[in-house]
């Protein structure tokens, strides 16, 4: 099973470690398994880089892009697609700070939440740190490329 913290960064904090994706997980990371000082210090750190998810309107979206779907369930803050007749599902949680996705399978259902977050905001980073995985699920480099334009 594979499980994604999912953040959305300030925009200053993305555009500014835009190619430094390393350092946000890392800090991520060490806040993860801290305690004590340690612990308070990167809880502070997020914080500051961190944008709160306005859960309504997310909620809003989500029911609009996925209502119709095959497979797809909810239960208040929890969405749920199951990809009939593929071996793919994913769980999506929000909360005001992150979302947290679970999928197993195939990587279709995932997909379909991933999608709908690049939809809703254009700096979210997802982190799975099992297998040590990161990124932004929407490049930002091309974004501004666009804004020049």
């Amino acid at each position: 099973m594979r499980e994604y913290d999912i953040y959305i960064i300030r925009d200053e904090i993305a555009n500014e470690y835009f190619g430094q994706e390393d350092k946000i997980f890392h800090l991520f990371k060490e806040n993860r398994y801290a305690k004590g000082r340690l612990k308070d210090v990167t809880d502070k750190q997020i914080d500051y880089i961190i944008n709160h998810i306005n859960t309504n309107k997310l909620h809003n979206i989500i029911i609009n892009k996925l209502s119709k779907t095959p497979g797809f369930s909810m239960d208040h803050n929890k969405y749920f697609v199951r990809m009939p007749g593929k071996t793919s599902q994913a769980g999506l949680y929000l909360e005001e700070k992150k979302i947290t996705l679970f999928s197993e399978g195939t990587y279709d259902a995932e997909a379909c939440f991933f999608e709908i977050l690049r939809f809703y905001h254009s700096y979210f980073i997802a982190m799975e740190f099992d297998e040590k995985r990161y990124g932004w699920l929407k490049p930002i480099r091309t974004l501004e490329f666009v804004h020049h334009l």
